[in-house]
């Protein structure tokens, strides 16, 4: 077709997909029936004009149709076109022979069925409907257009129609058809006709604004219904409504505007007349479908003619299907060529997606196979073309021109470059998909190529730098690594090099034990000193002597002349390399490093020290304890041995394993000061001096407030950093106030809370503290009862100071207890001995969890100390994991021992209300006391041990659920005593809270559930107790 010539819009018409041929499946929700619908047989596929029935009793569904690939090149699409056109219209004329020789009672029965036959509709409309009940499919507007005619209508309700009036279950097979009723057929065969006539009108005259077509008089006979409107302004449409862009491509769709719409309802009113005018209208219509038969018979015989031609001259060219053997098609229904990426054949039957889903291959004969042995698709080759490289612009929309002759796509990226023409004349024009730039009347003004930012360059691997040659060297002061030739080869580069110093390198590395403490690098080749430093290298403004040494400018001797006559280098100065130059630079002589020899030292007489002893100070005493000297080498642990007279001490072996030398002389003589063996002694507040907390002295000298904090020598002297002394202390000592101490002090309570002297004599009585925990304890001067540690833990008060009971009237006695007095006195005593039972199985529990809970912390606290790149936590879950169910199964022991105590539950149903009538008894407490330890060992351990696993991934996933074989029995004992002892938790719960573990606790039991448990026991006194209800008993 020829180029539009009214101008286009910005924008390039973007291309549409062809439609596809593919068939459908049933819907993608299927309602409800009575049961499976049975499959039908599928019928064969036969040409359609040899495939015309004789009188059927029913309407049957159209044979099913070739199916149009997508869209191809120009070539291709013509054979297309030919190929459909063969195949449906010669089916048409086939079936329209037949029928017109039929007889006129058979035309005026089926009428309208010719009719649709002859304009080629087919059953499209229904696809996509549901079957409704009763069997009938119901269009948009809910009156029926279809029917079933195969297959069970209650079975098949809900299912979708798909192509030609088949409906497919969810494997694909046929389970039943529909065809479509006269007056939905008549309806689309109009519709169609109208169609047909008015796309050929449309042929050639441009769309113009708003997507509308007009003929010669202005009129309107049709509108875009495809593609942008604006963008096909100028464009024409073909004889099938269609259009094209300049390379083939479909941009576009238009169709007829109907000038009125009463005619289509026409046929439909006319048989909803009254039943007497039925003949009359059945002979009229037989009359019209007959004439239109006629038309449609001589045009159907000249397309049939043209497009059987197209066809065989098509068949000629089209490869034959054995090269499509072994090939799958993709989701467009293509079958590409794997070695040039080009398709060869197309999908002509079937479900693109499905087949690429499945991954079916083709066969020899152009078909695809499921594993049940049907064809579900088909294939057919394409004719052998030579495709064209696309556009360099291809697939990208919004392309225009911007500053600088850049052209950008609608995301504003930079995808090519105006190399023909002016790019300030073409700024903010667009460019079509060749990189043509056009004026308003289409003439190429400008071109662009397309443009690709390079990529950023790799970066280059660093080169692996052998480190191996500074293996068991080391570095310097100054950071450097020495060579051989005495130059530096190598630098520190992390670390500070005055620790480094010294340490050998281990592949590049300084390691103090386990741990890098530092790295070095290799000095390039080019950066290196090519020699050594000269053996006067830092030694500045040297000279040669009168007497021929070389001497620096503080007269020290540091050289000696090796060449040259004496008398003329007398003065003459001396460079690093030890030549003795003139003042023109030449080499007069040559001098070497000299030192003056030593003065011989004499040895220093330690005979005295013959036959002394070492102390444990590290001083040689005599027998008296005066010191004559000192060991210089060797351990103090020499205590107790003996020095020779060379200063030597020898071991048990006969080898010296220590050395001693004398005192000098000013420190014999010197005294010790006033704050001798005070190390730690410093001015504190008011200007006193402490020294482990004690009074030691006092400030005499100096600001008392500046010099707090500041520490005193062993002279009394306070110093600054610099060592200046800017305070004097003196020994002093408050005068200590004499303390009463208390006439109880050291005794210890008895089981009956009395305090006695060494006689035996009442003394006082225990007024504060639990007495079952404090007997035999110690009482302090103050009259606190006191552990080991000094911690106080009770009270006692002398006899004297205890207030006198006032006197109570006399009474007379009562005869003696009541029943009720007596009963409450025996579940007293039962509570009692069920205390102590309890107290005696938790004791032996908590001795054999105990270290249970050790090894699990020791192996956790070793794990923790271990460098992350050593650690082996594998390790670590085998060695805890043992030790967690271990100590689970002996806390499951102990809580089956203890509900043993009860198993009736006789003693638990009271439980509650003898907790409320009584107070705690000494074994109640002792089991508390036990209670106590058991939950702080293993709660503790719990704890510590999920915080220190924290940052060992492994670990935590392993071990974090195994703490709860320690936890829920634990808590399953408390509960258990709880039940039987209520008013036991109540003494566990305070003791708890004194050691910072109330609330932690409480969270583990609340979740654990245990309150709720309670709860439902009637017993919620126990969790009120341990304060997880925040309830306070």
């Amino acid at each position: 077709m020829s180029s539009p010539t009214v101008q286009r819009a910005t924008g390039t018409p973007r291309k549409l997909r062809a439609e596809s041929g593919s068939s459908a499946g049933h819907a993608a929700e299927q309602s409800p029936s009575k049961r499976t619908p049975q499959k039908l047989q599928v019928r064969s596929r036969k040409p359609i004009e040899e495939d015309v029935p004789e009188e059927p009793a029913t309407p049957s569904p159209k044979p099913r149709k070739t199916v149009q690939g997508e869209q191809r090149d120009a070539p291709e699409e013509t054979q297309s076109q030919a190929s459909g056109s063969a195949g449906g219209l010669g089916g048409l004329a086939g079936g329209l022979t037949g029928q017109v020789k039929d007889t006129a009672g058979a035309l005026t029965t089926r009428g309208e069925q010719t009719v649709a036959n002859a304009t080629g509709l087919d059953l499209s409309f229904l696809k996509g409907l549901e079957v409704s009940e009763w069997g009938q499919v119901l269009g948009d507007d809910g009156n029926p257009v279809g029917r079933i005619v195969e297959g069970e209508p209650e079975d098949l309700v809900g299912y979708a129609v798909g192509d030609n009036g088949e409906i497919l279950d969810d494997d694909g097979d046929l389970i039943g058809r529909v065809e479509a009723l006269p007056e939905a057929i008549q309806e689309n065969t109009d519709q169609a006709k109208k169609t047909i006539g008015g796309l050929a009108d449309m042929n050639g005259i441009p769309v113009s604004e708003g997507g509308f077509i007009k003929d010669e008089a202005g009129e309107t006979v049709g509108k875009v219904v495809e593609g942008d409107a604006q963008d096909l302004v100028g464009y024409a449409p073909s004889e099938k409504g269609e259009i094209l862009d300049d390379e083939g491509d479909l941009v576009g769709r238009v169709e007829p505007v109907s000038k009125a719409t009463s005619a289509a309802g026409s046929a439909a009113d006319s048989q909803k007349s009254d039943s007497q005018g039925t003949k009359s209208v059945g002979k009229s219509a037989s009359e019209e479908a007959t004439g239109e038969v006629d038309k449609a018979d001589s045009a159907t015989k000249d397309i049939e003619s043209t497009a059987e031609e197209k066809v065989d001259d098509a068949e000629e060219q089209l490869p034959p299907l054995s090269t499509l053997e072994g090939l799958k098609c993709n989701k467009l229904g293509k079958i590409i060529n794997p070695s040039t990426g080009k398709p060869i054949g197309e999908l002509i039957e079937g479900d693109p997606k499905k087949l690429t889903r499945l991954g079916a291959t083709l066969d020899d004969q152009g078909q695809f196979w499921d594993n049940r042995g049907n064809v579900i698709g088909r294939a057919q080759t394409l004719p052998q073309q030579d495709y064209s490289d696309e556009p360099p612009f291809a697939g990208l929309d919004g392309l225009h021109v911007v500053e600088d002759g850049w052209v950008e796509d609608s995301k504003g990226k930079r995808v090519g470059k105006i190399v023909e023409g002016e790019p300030k004349k073409v700024l903010g024009r667009p460019v079509d998909e060749d990189g043509e730039v056009t004026d308003q009347h289409g003439n190429v003004v400008a071109k662009a190529e397309y443009y690709e930012q390079p990529d950023e360059p790799e970066p280059e691997e660093p080169e692996v730098v052998d480190l191996s040659k500074l293996d068991g060297l080391t570095c310097n002061k100054l950071g450097y690594v020495m060579g051989p030739n005495g130059v530096p080869i190598a630098r520190v580069v992390e670390g500070n090099p005055k620790e480094l110093a010294g340490k050998e390198i281990d592949d590049g590395q300084v390691w103090d034990g386990r741990k890098p403490i530092g790295r070095v690098e290799l000095i390039p080749e080019k950066e290196r000193e090519k020699k050594p430093e000269g053996p006067f290298a830092g030694l500045e403004d040297l000279v040669v002597n009168k007497e021929g040494f070389v001497e620096d400018t503080d007269g020290n001797i540091v050289g000696k002349v090796t060449e040259g006559e004496l008398k003329n280098l007398r003065g003459r100065t001396v460079d690093e390399d030890g030549d003795i130059i003139d003042k023109f630079g030449n080499v007069k002589g040559h001098a070497e490093p000299y030192e003056p020899p030593e003065e011989e030292v004499v040895e220093e007489d330690l005979s005295i020290l013959e036959g002394k002893t070492v102390n444990k100070a590290g001083n040689v005493v005599d027998a008296q304890g005066n010191v004559y000297g000192r060991i210089t080498s060797g351990d103090k642990r020499l205590a107790g041995r003996k020095v020779d007279g060379k200063g030597q001490i020898w071991g048990d072996d006969g080898k010296v394993i220590g050395k001693a030398e004398l005192v000098p002389g000013a420190e014999q003589e010197k005294p010790e000061g006033p704050f001798f063996g005070f190390d730690d002694a410093e001015v504190g507040k008011d200007g006193v001096v402490t020294s482990g907390g004690k009074i030691v002295g006092r400030v005499i000298e100096g600001d008392a407030k500046r010099l707090q904090g500041r520490k005193v020598d062993e002279d009394g002297d306070i110093l600054d950093k610099n060592g200046n002394t800017i305070g004097r202390a003196e020994r002093w000592e408050p005068e200590e106030k004499q303390r009463s101490v208390n006439p109880m002090a050291g005794r210890k309570v008895t089981r009956e809370g009395e305090v006695r002297d060494i006689d035996g004599n009442l003394i006082g009585k225990l007024t504060s503290g639990n007495l079952a925990t404090l007997v035999g304890k110690e009482i302090d001067d103050n009259g606190f009862v006191v552990d080991n540690d000094g911690n106080k833990l009770g009270e006692c008060t002398l006899i004297e100071n205890i207030p006198e009971e006032e006197e109570e009237e006399v009474v007379e006695e009562e005869p003696g207890p009541s029943p009720e007095e007596l009963e409450e006195q025996k579940k007293a005593e039962e509570d009692k001995q069920l205390a102590k039972k309890m107290s005696a199985i938790i004791g032996q529990t908590l001795d054999r969890v105990r270290p249970i809970c050790k090894m699990i912390t020791e192996h956790i606290e070793r794990a923790e100390r271990t460098p992350k790149e050593e650690l082996d936590e594998e390790r670590l879950v085998k060695d805890v994991k043992p030790l967690l169910e271990e100590g689970g199964r002996i806390l499951q022991e102990c809580n089956g021992a203890i509900r043993a105590l009860d198993p009736d539950g006789r003693i638990a149903a009271t439980a509650k209300a003898r907790a409320a009538s009584h107070e705690a008894s000494p074994e109640e407490y002792a089991l508390a006391d036990q209670i106590k330890e058991m939950t702080d060992t293993v709660v503790s351990c719990i704890e510590n041990g999920k915080k220190k696993i924290a940052d060992m991934p492994h670990a935590k996933k392993q071990l974090n659920p195994l703490w709860a074989l320690l936890s829920e029995p634990l808590f399953q004992i408390i509960a258990a005593v709880g039940l039987l002892l209520t008013g036991v938790l109540g003494l566990v719960g305070r003791l708890l809270e004194g050691l910072g573990l109330g609330p932690l606790v409480n969270r583990l039991l609340g979740g654990l559930g245990l309150d709720k448990l309670l709860d439902s026991l009637g017993l919620s006194s126990i969790t009120d107790a341990l304060g997880i209800t925040g309830r306070k008993k």
